[in-house]
């Protein structure tokens, strides 16, 4: 069976690096035993990945066509919500991140649309901005129902 390795964790991260260039050759990459990589996957294992491991197995991911660091990804992001004190609830969170994905996707499509124009370019950069910050914002709230279920 299969273990569940919940988003935004390094445990999912992992596996879709390995998913990519393979777990043999991410033990090659870091010097490690295949089985210690697969542990640092393993969400009920106690070893964990050191971060100049996660830089080299990130910098194989996009050497291998990847288009970003996946164990960056989340590890900036965990620092985003651990800062972020907005004290929102959940259905105000969702609200506001429909509204600032809908307005950074038609930002994205003028965009497209008008490549030569810095105005439309510039408006989608500051959509998207604001429409990861409302995503943020909401998956905070989301952690914080969590943390208070518990």
């Amino acid at each position: 069976m299969t273990k569940r390795r919940d988003p935004l964790t390094f445990h999912r991260a992992l596996t879709v690096i390995a998913g990519r260039i393979g777990w043999d050759k991410c033990a090659m990459i870091v010097g490690r035993s295949e089985r210690l990589v697969r542990m640092w996957s393993d969400p009920e294992a106690d070893s964990e990945i050191s971060i100049i491991d996660a830089l080299r197995l990130d910098q194989a991911f996009m050497a291998a066509g990847g288009d970003h660091g996946p164990l960056h990804r989340v590890y900036s992001f965990q620092i985003e919500l651990e800062a972020n004190t907005t004290d929102v609830d959940m259905t105000r969170a969702a609200a506001v991140a429909a509204k600032e994905s809908g307005e950074a996707v038609a930002a994205l499509i003028d965009a497209a649309l008008n490549p030569g124009n810095p105005e439309a370019l510039r408006r989608a950069r500051q959509e998207g901005e604001e429409a990861l910050a409302a995503l943020t914002d909401g998956l905070a709230a989301l952690g914080r129902v969590e943390s208070e279920a518990r």
